[in-house]
């Protein structure tokens, strides 16, 4: 998951300040010229493709399992306006889980 993320804020040119991915959910800090939503699910999207790669639901296998559900409806999303809620979020994803 998070080599997927990083990928993807490069692919993107967004910044990624941090990447913490849990066993049941990842944290993201990340300066990007998208509304937060998108970005989130932008991250969604890669993730699930490279999951079902993974679990090889690839190809015409893919198609004949249907799409696979990795992730639940929405997320947390909060937007960063000052530098010190900045610093904190990005101390919190690396050092406070």
């Amino acid at each position: 998951m998070e080599q997927t993320i990083c990928k993807h804020c490069r692919v993107r040119g967004w910044q990624l300040h941090a990447v913490n991915a849990r066993s049941n959910h990842i944290h993201v800090v990340v300066t990007a010229d998208r509304d937060s939503d998108e970005v989130m699910n932008q991250f969604k999207a890669w993730c699930s493709r490279k999951l079902s790669d993974a679990a090889g639901l690839v190809g015409t296998v893919a198609k004949k399992a249907g799409r696979r559900r990795w992730f639940t409806e929405g997320g947390n999303v909060e937007n960063i306006e000052e530098e010190a809620y900045l610093e904190n979020a990005i101390r919190y994803v690396l050092e406070g889980q």
